[in-house]
């Protein structure tokens, strides 16, 4: 009997034992899942921050050489033209019947100078910092149903709320995705339009092409889209086919103080 007592005392210490040990593998593995998780979690956010502060460094360095380009453009390249067209006036002033190939020099020179200016003072910093997406669209459809027999057309249900950094880069999105329908897709009318999905920006770029031919057609520009969208933290889509193309591109809202 004494015997028997002892062994179930045994028994019921090894297995407090063996609870123990378990019980301390189980905090032991739960500590380094915690740590674990902790690690990733803080490489998660370095990640980001590092893709926050290269989305910024990006746009600084941009800015900073926009700068430079727009103050040469301005002080010495729209110098030179307005001196040449200075010289073609005198010419002209000078003949009985100025040839009309003088005249038209005249004229195309003059519209030469306003568009550097209007370049110049685009590639300017401060000019960048108020960067208007609405409006510099609203001049890019003008300038593509000017330039060809394509009919483009703005149709904003909803203004984004997003800061002028990242409405420069979204810019830069839609005019890619306008200029690969321009180039590839034999359209007639390219739409944009602009809604409200949730708390995100919806942009919708559709034509009514013959779509892809090839993969060719869609590569670099593309891939260009993709990575634009993803430092926004947004998301684009597209589809193909012989009715046209659509490309859209989901961006999350933010203010001018969240990026900060």
């Amino acid at each position: 009997m004494q015997k028997l007592s002892n062994d179930i005392v045994v028994i019921l210490g090894a297995s407090v034992f063996l609870l123990l040990i378990t019980l301390f593998i189980v905090v032991l593995l739960m500590a380094y899942k915690r740590r674990d998780y902790k690690h990733l979690k803080e490489k998660r956010l370095l990640e980001e921050d590092f893709n926050s502060q290269l989305l910024r460094s990006q746009i600084e360095v941009q800015e900073q050489t926009f700068s430079q380009i727009g103050k040469e453009l301005h002080d010495n390249v729209g110098q030179l033209l307005s001196t040449s067209r200075m010289l073609i006036g005198l010419a002209e002033r000078s003949l009985p019947k100025p040839p009309d190939t003088l005249l038209t020099a005249n004229a195309t020179l003059g519209k030469a100078i306003n568009e550097l200016r209007s370049l110049s003072k685009s590639l300017d910093k401060d000019w960048l910092s108020q960067f208007n997406l609405l409006e510099n669209l609203k001049a890019e459809v003008i300038r593509v149903n000017t330039g060809s027999a394509i009919s483009a057309h703005l149709h904003i249900h909803a203004e984004p709320a997003l800061p002028s950094t990242k409405q420069i880069i979204l810019f830069r999105i839609i005019q890619e995705a306008v200029q690969n329908a321009l180039k590839h897709s034999h359209c007639k009318v390219v739409d944009i339009y602009f809604y409200k999905k949730g708390a995100d920006a919806q942009i919708t770029i559709a034509d009514d092409g013959t779509g892809f031919k090839n993969k060719e057609n869609k590569g670099m520009g593309l891939k260009n889209m993709q990575y634009r969208t993803r430092l926004l933290g947004g998301t684009i889509e597209y589809t193909s086919s012989e009715k046209g193309t659509s490309v859209v591109i989901v961006i999350p809202q933010t203010s001018e103080n969240d990026e900060n």
